[in-house]
């Protein structure tokens, strides 16, 4: 009788033994499931995150391509749509381009040319006097213009007409402002050799013809020093 009991208690015993078992494993399961899932629901969460970043980042990048493209438009507009039937900037030679200098009558003047624009400086310390101009393609010259106000005049005293003329072979830039009469200024590039050199110069005169006044170098020293230098391949004036 006792040997029976024990073998039904060793029965149970081990009935409880493999039930534990079996739970554990169940609940390990469950745990290893429900962090499986975990992961995957922070793994998804993340690749939206960087997909919604992604699309704003896109977003950023093609608004702010957008307004590039439109201030550059209109920074282009802004330069050839000038108004009042301007037209646009008349763009000087490359070789003509910086500062140079002219001594003439124990005065020195200086000339500085940028792209579209030249500024005169006369009688270099003394009693100073400046002429500034901007070149215009299309300008209406309105020297006759019986009804322009003093204040126009003023106000449009830089703007001058730009155009380009040939003459024996040489390219003349021609100028003439708004409210000046008769055939303007006109420059062209040259070179000479001085002390052994080559010497780039700009010629200057005004009137129909090609003759130069002035001669103009790239510094004092050398308008002081060739003042009175005449180069026999320079139609001169006087």
């Amino acid at each position: 009788m006792k040997k029976n009991a024990w073998v039904i208690l060793a029965a149970l015993s081990t009935l409880l033994i493999l039930t534990g078992c079996s739970s554990n494993s169940s609940e390990h399961k469950s745990s290893a499931s429900s962090k499986a899932e975990l992961v995957k629901s922070s793994s998804s969460k993340k690749k939206h995150s960087e997909k919604e970043k992604t699309t704003s980042s896109k977003k950023e990048s093609s608004t702010s391509s957008v307004s590039s493209e439109e201030s550059s438009s209109s920074s282009t507009q802004s330069s050839e749509d000038l108004g009042e039937d301007r037209g646009g900037y008349v763009t000087t030679p490359e070789a003509m381009r910086g500062t140079w200098y002219s001594y003439f009558n124990g005065n020195m003047d200086k000339l500085v040319v940028s792209e579209y624009e030249m500024t005169f400086t006369y009688n270099l310390g003394k009693e100073e006097s400046t002429r500034h101009i901007i070149l215009y393609k299309n300008l209406v010259n309105k020297s006759l213009d019986n009804n322009a106000s003093e204040t126009e005049k003023e106000s449009k005293k830089d703007w001058y007409s730009g155009w380009y003329e040939d003459y024996n072979g040489i390219k003349f830039l021609r100028i003439r402002g708004m409210f000046e009469q008769g055939p303007g200024d006109h420059f062209s590039t040259h070179e000479e050799e001085i002390n052994g050199q080559k010497v780039p110069l700009v010629l200057y005169g005004f009137g129909a013809n090609d003759a130069t006044d002035l001669v103009y170098y790239p510094s004092e020293d050398l308008a002081k020093q060739q003042s009175d230098v005449k180069y026999g391949d320079i139609d001169y004036k006087f």
